[in-house]
């Protein structure tokens, strides 16, 4: 495909995820959306009506079949996420697929292997993965200026932000037969995916963790949710090579902030949010910041393809294009559903867990679609 012709997307799902994506691609001149695909028929008509999308269907099958679509976008639910996947894969479709990977790990499994059969593309939408800081860090670990990677830090911190329960968002949310997790696989995977992505997405060899619910909530709201997830997430692992990685990520928690992510290295190290850089030269400990505007603006006018970094969805555009290298985020996202299941199973089992024990403790939780 040449770096200027037009990519022929299907989105599966148009609810508050998928309409942001719809936007999305709306917006960019490189593509075009065929027809998306939702239940909520109505809902879907209005959406095309909006964006003059000319097909729309209620079955994902019937989007699936049509020979004129190259790349799917699978906003659904995570129970959803694999049997859509798989079959828009099967169909010859590369796939861009909403976080996390799926509901559990030997879905997410299913999808990968999948993916290797099949030849097609695969990337989990980790928007955090393009962001200025994120790319700054990389910079410096890709210059060698951290030297070696020895312990990494996964934050992420909401005061008081349980979906639903504390006024936004639909209760599938907060229910495990829709979402198959609460804070670690809402907002924790985009911590803990990037962390890995920044540390070379190593291999996984030993898990631990707890999850919490502990923090009153409306009464009502409770009972209209069936809340049955965690507000917040905690664990430690252990990967080849002897780096390891610390996690805490929280939709509530009575603290005004649990610090930023941070990756420390033997010559320097790097926190995320907000962004800074630490070194020493002798006697000299530097605590260093960054016009995070002046190095965007040069991977745009001095880097090429600075564009094709701005966001998940212009990277994914751009990789099926040709023009840059597909980001491994699929293999981040597998690791991170690995790492997401093991502090669950840590906890159920009150034991340290191995990714082999987690494979087979591992139930799909998909749904079909």
């Amino acid at each position: 495909m040449s770096n200027y012709e037009r990519v022929r997307v299907g989105v599966i799902g148009v609810g508050q995820i998928g309409k942001r994506h719809v936007e999305t691609y709306a917006a960019m001149p490189n593509v075009e959306i065929i027809a998306i695909a939702d239940i909520n028929e109505t809902e879907a008509v209005r959406v095309a009506a909006q964006h003059s999308i000319p097909n729309i269907y209620t079955k994902v099958a019937d989007l699936l079949a049509r020979d004129d679509i190259q790349a799917v976008d699978v906003c659904l639910h995570n129970n959803y996420h694999m049997p859509a996947t798989v079959a828009a894969l099967e169909s010859g479709k590369d796939v861009f697929c909403e976080k996390p990977m799926a509901g559990a790990y030997v879905d997410a499994v299913k999808m990968w292997e999948t993916a290797q059969t099949t030849g097609r593309k695969l990337a989990i939408q980790f928007v955090t993965m393009f962001s200025n800081e994120t790319k700054a860090a990389q910079y410096l670990i890709e210059a060698g200026h951290l030297g070696k990677l020895y312990h990494v830090r996964s934050v992420g911190h909401r005061r008081r932000g349980r979906p639903f329960v504390d006024g936004y968002g639909s209760p599938t949310f907060v229910q495990k037969e829709h979402s198959a997790g609460g804070a670690l696989y809402d907002m924790g995977v985009y911590h803990i995916a990037t962390a890995l992505w920044l540390a070379g997405n190593p291999t996984v060899t030993r898990i631990t963790g707890r999850t919490y619910q502990e923090i009153e909530m409306d009464a009502q709201r409770r009972a209209v949710s069936g809340y049955n997830v965690e507000e917040l997430g905690v664990g430690f692992v252990h990967f080849e090579g002897g780096l390891t990685l610390d996690i805490v990520e929280s939709w509530a928690a009575h603290a005004d902030n649990l610090g930023g992510s941070v990756i420390l290295g033997s010559q320097g190290g790097v926190k995320l949010d907000p962004f800074g850089y630490f070194f020493s030269l002798g006697h000299l400990d530097f605590n260093a910041t960054t016009n995070m505007n002046a190095f965007e603006w040069r991977l745009h006018n001095v880097a090429q393809n600075g564009d094709a970094y701005d966001s998940p969805q212009q990277h994914w555009i751009a990789a099926l294009q040709g023009r840059v290298p597909l980001i491994p985020s699929a293999a981040c996202a597998l690791n991170t559903l690995l790492i997401s299941e093991g502090i669950y199973l840590s906890e159920r089992l009150g034991r340290e867990v191995t990714p082999a024990d987690v494979l087979a403790h591992s139930n799909s939780t998909a749904r079909p679609v």
